[in-house]
Formats: C-alpha cells, sequence, structure tokens
C-alpha cells in the first residue's frame, strides 16, 4: 500500500510527512496502540525512504509514518506557506533546531496514547539520542533502533575528512551547479538523473526525490546542518548511553564511512549493556539507495522480536 504524503507545519516550518496506515491529522484506529516513527538521515527527505517503509508497514501491520528534516523538502508552489530562510532562522536548521522540530512534531501529532518504536538513520540516530533526553517522550518510546548510527566523531570518520577537507571548500560550486541545473527543462533533468542512476546500478525510483534535493535552496540547508554535524557530533555521552540502555538497539554496517568498525568495538567494550548488531550482508551506510528489502527484513525482525515483550512491560 502506498503512503499518504503532504505538508504540515512543524516549529513554523512547513514539513513533508509521508504515513501509511492513518495520516497524522486523522483520528488513529483504536486497534493501532503504537506506531512506526522514522528519523531520517541527512539528506532528509523522506521520498528516499518510501519502499523501506512500505514493506516496513505491509509485513508489519502497525502505522507507520516518516517526517523529513526540517527545511530539507520545499512545499509546492501553491502552498501559501514557504520555508523560512536559512540566513535568518539558522537555529531551525541546525542540529539543534532539527531535534526541537522532531520533539514538536511527536507532541503534535502524536496521540498520547500511542507507543512509539523510533527508527533512526544516520545523523537521525544522534536526534533520537537526545530527543530521548526528554522524559515526557522516553516514557512512550517502546524502543529507538539505530541504522548506521552517525552518533560520535563524525569529522574524524574517512567521510567526515572527506567533507571538511574537501567538500567543505567547494559547497558554493556545487550550490552554484545545482542553481544551474533548475532551469532545465524538467524531462532533461528526469534524464539526466536516470541515467546516473542506472549507471550505478541504482533503482530510479530514487529519480523523484532527488528532484527535490536538487534545488540550491535545499541543498543549502543540507550542507549547513552537515556542517553542523562535524562540529557538535564529538565523543559519546556514555553516562545518557547508559541510562538509555533498556530502549535502544544499534546497528552497525561494515563497510561504513561515516561509522567505522572501530567505533562499534568502542561502543561495545565501553557500553556492554547496550544491545549492538553487526551487519552480516555489506549494506550500505545509504541502504535506502540500494538494500531495501534487506534492510526491512532485518528491522522486521528485531521489532518482532522485541515488541510482545516491551508491550507486556508497558500493558495490565
Amino acid at each position: 500500500m502506498a503512503g499518504k504524503e503532504g505538508f504540515v507545519s512543524v516549529n513554523g516550518v512547513p514539513t513533508h510527512v509521508i504515513t501509511w496506515g492513518g495520516w497524522v491529522e486523522d483520528e488513529l484506529n483504536a486497534d493501532h496502540k503504537e506506531i512506526v516513527l522514522l528519523i531520517p538521515g541527512n539528506p532528509g527527505l523522506t521520498g528516499y525512504y518510501n519502499a523501506f517503509l512500505t514493506e516496513l508497514h505491509n509485513r508489519l501491520g502497525v502505522p507507520v509514518w516518516a517526517v523529513s528534516l526540517a527545511g530539507q523538502v520545499l512545499p509546492p508552489p501553491t502552498s501559501p506557506h514557504s520555508l523560512p530562510p536559512l540566513k535568518q532562522n539558522p537555529e531551525l536548521y541546525n542540529l539543534e533546531g532539527q531535534v526541537e522540530h522532531k520533539l514538536a512534531f511527536i507532541e503534535k501529532y502524536v496521540p498520547e496514547n500511542v507507543k512509539i518504536i523510533l527508527v533512526g538513520h544516520s545523523i537521525g540516530a544522534k536526534m533520537i539520542l537526545d530527543i530521548l533526553k526528554n522524559s515526557d517522550v522516553r516514557s512512550r518510546v517502546l524502543k529507538a533502533y539505530l541504522l548506521f548510527p552517525t552518533i560520535e566523531r563524525m569529522a574524524e570518520s574517512p567521510n567526515g575528512k572527506l567533507m571538511t577537507g574537501v567538500v567543505k571548500h567547494i559547497v558554493p560550486v556545487i550550490l552554484y551547479l545545482v542553481w544551474i541545473f533548475t532551469f532545465f527543462p524538467v524531462f532533461v533533468k528526469k534524464f539526466l538523473l536516470s541515467v546516473h542512476f542506472m549507471l550505478r546500478r541504482i533503482p530510479t525510483c530514487h529519480v523523484a526525490p532527488t528532484m527535490k534535493l536538487m534545488n540550491p535552496t535545499v541543498l543549502g540547508n543540507v550542507f549547513f546542518l552537515a556542517m553542523d554535524e562535524m562540529e557538535k557530533v564529538k565523543e559519546l555521552d556514555n553516562e545518557s548511553l547508559r541510562d538509555l540502555s533498556d530502549l535502544l538497539f544499534l546497528y552497525y554496517g561494515t563497510t561504513d564511512g561515516w561509522v567505522p568498525l572501530e567505533y562499534w568495538k568502542d561502543m561495545a567494550q565501553k557500553n556492554p549493556q547496550i544491545k549492538c548488531m553487526v551487519c552480516e550482508k555489506r549494506i550500505d551506510h545509504a541502504f535506502v539507495l540500494r538494500y531495501n528489502s534487506e534492510m526491512a527484513d532485518i528491522l522486521l525482525d528485531l521489532i518482532k522480536e522485541h515488541l510482545q515483550k516491551s508491550l507486556t512491560q508497558f500493558r495490565p
């Protein structure tokens, strides 16, 4: 079943949301006592997760929601609301602003009687750790699955060194080229992106969200958040991690340029009470590009394994 998508206002930012099993502004079916809420990585366009979450919902049978990162999907031209500009509103789009954005979304749209299964990908995992510091939200969370979690030493990782050493200095050039790209006819843009994905053996279903990404405003917000991540995602807060250990499940990759295996080894050594798993299938960090079914299978098994135990604890 295809997801329903649209925009809602969160902290004054038009925010793209995709849901399966009930729209965020509709009343949930009384049988639904829990939802899965995904917080994406950066770029945080929910469209990239469409196939992954469709499969997860179809097989799990509970509502699944995905909320985009603030400022990373433009509302349609017909919308009466536009994105607040970055220069005047950096606090909306930096790492702290993204966390506040998700907290506000949960408070506004997730019914208080519904338990939450959080899924965070990449920097979405770091956002979840910060979200769980809010005691009200934490009391409603059944489990938090952190997939390829960029929760420490981002700038020291191989990809982080590339970002800070090279990409950071050519961002204006990238944005200029993307600005030129926006003047191409739509069919030309789709053709070029389709060829790009086919050459990389990536499904062309990702052309649609990439069309939305290829915009100077959106990409500028993406890079702004990325640079903020490099500066702020440093050493682990081991005390907070231990405090949250009963809620967390971390899934690490074996070929991850953002989260080298040594990060997993350090985590397992310093926080043995936290459940971690290392991928056995060599799934990429950006799993949504090629490995939707495989990752959905893995997450489905994990959720089913933990769900009954968690619900038993919450229900009399």
